[in-house]
C-alpha cells in the first residue's frame, strides 16, 4: 500500500507541475482554466463526428448566453474571437495558485521513501516507473538492491559457527566355521573364530564455518578397538580461484567409491574386501577439490602421508609420502525425478611410496567383532586396554620390501529407481625390491532394490551415496479398532566379491566372498541391518576353507 501511495504521490507531483508550466507558456486554452466559482462556463462542442439524427442543434453566436461577471468580482467577459465556431470565455482567477513544494510532501510521509523503495519487488518497482524511462529505473533498483544485501549483511549469522553430528552403530556378530577353517585360524587347538557383540562405531563431531569462506570439521571415534582417538579433522578455504577448495587435515582421501562414501549411507554392514587392502582411507596432507557448474564432473587430488598409526602421526625420512587423485562423471542423471535415474563412473590413482621401503596388503571378510584384550594391572586391579582381539584377516601378504606402489580404481553406480548397481575394481602395481614387480587384484560388485519403492540417493558436490529417504517413516499407533502404522522403507541387496594377493614371489591367498543383505530404514536417520557372509578362502598356506558369518546393526545418526 506504501509502495502505490509513494506512486500515486510522484504522479500528481508530475502531473500539477506540468500544468503549471502550460499555464505559464499559455498552452492550455483559455476555456480549459480553472472557472471562477459560481460563474456560468461553456464546455467546448465534441470534436467526435455524429450521424445527422444525433447531431446538435447549431445556435448562431449572439443567441449563446452570455456569462454573467462574478458577483464578488465585476470583470466584464471578454468577447469570443471572430474565428471561433463558439465563443471562449477567460475568466479571473481571484485565488493566487498556490505553489505545492514536493520536500515539504515527502517530509510529511510516514515511511522514508528509499525504505518503501527498498521494499518494493522488481515487477512492482519497473511497472511504477515505466514513464522514468529504463535507466533511470534500473538505477534506482540497483541502490534499492544494495541496500538490501547491505541488510542482509547486517543480520548474517556470527562466526565461527558449530554444529554437533554424532552416530553410533551397534553390532552382534556370530560365525560358523567348517574343519579347515578352524585349523586355519587356530592351528593350535582348533577352536572356532568367536563370535560377539560391540560397537562398530559411536563418533561424536564438530563442524561449521570460521569464515564467509573457511570451514573445519573435527570428529572423534569412542568405540572402536584401541579408541578413543580422532577420526576426521580438517579446515578448508572455499570459492578459491583455479583450485575450488583447499583442504588441510587429516579425512578420507578421493580414492574409491566405498571411501568417499560415508558409512551412514553403506549398503553392507562393512566395505568390500577391497577396501582395506588398497585404498588409502584416512591420511593426513594437503587436496584440492571441486565440480564443474553443471554438477555432472567432480574432481579431487591429494599429497598425503602414507604411513601413520591410529592417531594419524608418521615418522619416516626414507618414503611415507603419496598422492591420491579421483576424477567422476554423470553418464546421465534425471533432473525431472529428483535423481531416481542415473549413472555415475569414475577413475582414481594412488601413489604410494611406502615409510621405510615397507607395505603390506590384507583384509576381513566382510564382517566384523571385536574387543580390548586385558593389559597391565596396577593395584586397583583393574587392567588397562590391551590387544585388540577379533575377526582375523583371511588373506594377508605379510610386509613387503618395496620402493613404489602404484594403484588404479574404476567404479560405478547406476541407478533406475528402486533398482541400483554398484561395481569396482582395483590393482596395485608393486615395484618390489630385489624382486619382481608384482600385481594385486580385486574386484566386487553388488546389487540392491527398495521393496517400498525408494532409490539410492547421489551427492551430486562429492561425488558420493548419499542418505536414504523413505516415502513413509515407521509409526505404529492404535486407534479406536484399528491400528496405523508406517512401514519405513525396505531394500534387499547382494554383493559379490573377490580379491587375488598372490602374484610371483608374493603369497597373500585369494578369496571369494558372497553376501545378502536386507535393510530396514525406519526413518532417514535410523536402520537395521540384516548381514549373512559366506566367505571361500584359498589361504597363504594352501589350505582351502569355508566360514559363514550372520550379523546384525542397529543405527542411527542426527
Amino acid at each position: 500500500m506504501k509502495r502505490l501511495q509513494l506512486c500515486f504521490l510522484g504522479a500528481a507531483l508530475a502531473i500539477m507541475a506540468s500544468a503549471q508550466l502550460a499555464r505559464a507558456q499559455g498552452i492550455f486554452p483559455q476555456s480549459m482554466q480553472q472557472p471562477t466559482p459560481g460563474a456560468a462556463y461553456q464546455q467546448q462542442a465534441p470534436t467526435l463526428p455524429l450521424p445527422p439524427q444525433y447531431a446538435p442543434q447549431q445556435f448562431a453566436p449572439a443567441q449563446l448566453p452570455q456569462p454573467q461577471p462574478h458577483p464578488a468580482q465585476p470583470y466584464p467577459a471578454q468577447p469570443p474571437p471572430a474565428q471561433a465556431p463558439f465563443p471562449q470565455q477567460q475568466y479571473p482567477q481571484p485565488y493566487p495558485q498556490q505553489v505545492v513544494n514536493p520536500e515539504q510532501l515527502l517530509e510529511r510521509l510516514p515511511v522514508p521513501p528509499e525504505q518503501m523503495i527498498a521494499t518494493m519487488s522488481a515487477n512492482d518497482f519497473l511497472e511504477s516507473n515505466a514513464a522514468a524511462g529504463p535507466n533511470e529505473a534500473i538505477t534506482a533498483k540497483v541502490a534499492a538492491l544494495e541496500k538490501e544485501v547491505a541488510a542482509m549483511k547486517a543480520a548474517s549469522k556470527k562466526l565461527p559457527s558449530v554444529t554437533i553430528n554424532g552416530v553410533a552403530q551397534m553390532d552382534a556378530v556370530a560365525f560358523s566355521q567348517d574343519a579347515a577353517s578352524r585349523a586355519t585360524f587356530d592351528p593350535i587347538q582348533g577352536g572356532p573364530i568367536q563370535n560377539g557383540a560391540d560397537f562398530r562405531r559411536a563418533r561424536l563431531s564438530a563442524k561449521g564455518a570460521i569464515a564467509d569462506n573457511m570451514n573445519y570439521f573435527f570428529q572423534m571415534d569412542f568405540a572402536f578397538p584401541g579408541r578413543p582417538t580422532f577420526t576426521d579433522v580438517w579446515v578448508e578455504w572455499t570459492q578459491l580461484p583455479l583450485l575450488g577448495n583447499v583442504r588441510v587435515g587429516q579425512w578420507k582421501q578421493p580414492f574409491s567409491l566405498e571411501v568417499v562414501s560415508s558409512f551412514r549411507y553403506t549398503t553392507f554392514m562393512e566395505r568390500s574386501s577391497l577396501f582395506q587392502a588398497f585404498t588409502p582411507f584416512r591420511h593426513m596432507g594437503i587436496g584440492f577439490y571441486d565440480h564443474s557448474e553443471d554438477l555432472n564432473w567432480t574432481w579431487a587430488a591429494s599429497l598425503i602421508r602414507t604411513g601413520q598409526d591410529q592417531f594419524g602421526d608418521s615418522l619416516s625420512t626414507n618414503g611415507g609420502n603419496g598422492v591420491v587423485g579421483r576424477l567422476t562423471h554423470l553418464l546421465w542423471y534425471d533432473e525431472p525425478a529428483d535423481g531416481r535415474y542415473y549413472s555415475h563412473i569414475g577413475g582414481a590413482y594412488y601413489y604410494n611410496s611406502p615409510p621405510r621401503d615397507l607395505t603390506r596388503f590384507r583384509s576381513i571378510p566382510e564382517l566384523f567383532v571385536g574387543e580390548n584384550g586385558a593389559g597391565a594391572v596396577g593395584t586397583s586391579g583393574q587392567a588397562l586396554p590391551g590387544p585388540i582381539n577379533g575377526t582375523p584377516f583371511f588373506v594377508d601378504t605379510l610386509p613387503i620390501l618395496a620402493g613404489n606402489v602404484h594403484t588404479f580404481g574404476a567404479e560405478n553406480l547406476t541407478v533406475h529407481g528402486a533398482l541400483s548397481f554398484q561395481a569396482e575394481a582395483m590393482a596395485a602395481v608393486v615395484d618390489q625390491i630385489g624382486g619382481p614387480t608384482s600385481t594385486l587384484w580385486g574386484s566386487y560388485m553388488q546389487v540392491g532394490y527398495f521393496l517400498t519403492g525408494e532409490h539410492r540417493p547421489y551427492d551430486r558436490i562429492a561425488g558420493a551415496i548419499d542418505r536414504v529417504k523413505p516415502f513413509e517413516d515407521f509409526f505404529m499407533l492404535r486407534t479406536d479398532g484399528a491400528h496405523c502404522y508406517g512401514l519405513g522403507a525396505w531394500e534387499v541387496a547382494a554383493r559379490w566379491s573377490y580379491i587375488d594377493l598372490n602374484d610371483g614371489n608374493i603369497v597373500g591367498g585369494q578369496m571369494s566372498n558372497a553376501t545378502l543383505g536386507v535393510n530396514w530404514y525406519c526413518n532417514p536417520y535410523c536402520k537395521v541391518v540384516f548381514n549373512c557372509v559366506h566367505s571361500w578362502l584359498d589361504a597363504r598356506t594352501g589350505v582351502q576353507s569355508e566360514t559363514t558369518g550372520y550379523g546384525m546393526r542397529a543405527q542411527y545418526d542426527f
